[in-house]
């Protein structure tokens, strides 16, 4: 099944091709690595047929925001279908300790961890031990230690920071409002308060669409160097 949307937003799934997102339970899922994370991912987004959006359209329906819609059904049998993939490689979710969803404003992804959970067998784990990071404090980084980058990307860098310099200090960090490019240089996730004990286990973190990576990385920053535990990766999406 691929994605149509149509010119009110509204995604629906299509049996006949597979253009946008690949959701055919025979080509998923896919496999790779983030800097040393292994991933899973559930869906495979592509740029077949004349969308040139990357499949984004499916998320930010099952998400509900920026207009886009889909119908609960179809919502629903995505689900369905993701178990069915997932079911596929039940060996390689196996042996970890906890499914931990990347903290999220839309119930998508903690709908999605506990459905990853079911199939792992590992008890979810409630991620209000991390809060997103703050504007004032990705200001603070990036002024104090300026991240060193490819010189095409250093305008859409300072004009990021100006942005940030016109909103108020507390704002949480919106990955989904960055360019891409640029979220490698931004940790979007820290600490709040006291953390489980963590060391030694193994954490199976849950998100729901995979782009720069940059949230997992951040995550990964927490639990691995700062808490002990090892981390693998599981997207409902994959990158393009």
């Amino acid at each position: 099944m691929g994605i149509v949307v149509s010119a009110t937003k509204v995604v629906t799934v299509n049996d006949a091709h597979q253009n946008g997102v690949d959701t055919s339970v025979e080509a998923n899922p896919t496999f790779g690595r983030l800097k040393g994370i292994r991933l899973i991912h559930v869906y495979s987004r592509n740029q077949k047929g004349d969308r040139r959006d990357d499949g984004n359209p499916l998320m930010h329906a099952l998400k509900a925001r920026r207009g886009f819609s889909i119908a609960p059904f179809w919502a629903q049998q995505l689900l369905m279908r993701a178990r069915q993939i997932l079911e596929k490689v039940k060996g390689d979710l196996q042996g970890f300790d906890h499914c931990l969803p990347i903290p999220s404003s839309a119930p998508f992804c903690a709908q999605f961890a506990a459905l990853v959970s079911d199939v792992s067998g590992a008890p979810l784990l409630d991620p209000a031990f991390l809060r997103k990071r703050q504007v004032g404090e990705l200001l603070a980084d990036a002024r104090a230690a300026p991240p060193r980058m490819r010189p095409g990307l250093r305008g859409a860098f300072a004009s990021q920071l100006h942005a940030w310099e016109q909103m108020e200090p507390t704002a949480a960090y919106q990955a989904k409002d960055i360019n891409v490019g640029l979220r490698p240089f931004f940790g979007a996730f820290a600490l709040a308060g006291e953390p489980p004990e963590l060391r030694d286990k193994r954490i199976l973190v849950v998100d729901d669409l995979f782009a720069s990576g940059s949230s997992l990385l951040s995550i990964r920053e927490i639990l691995q160097n700062q808490l002990g535990a090892e981390v693998a990766g599981v997207c409902f999406l994959s990158g393009v």
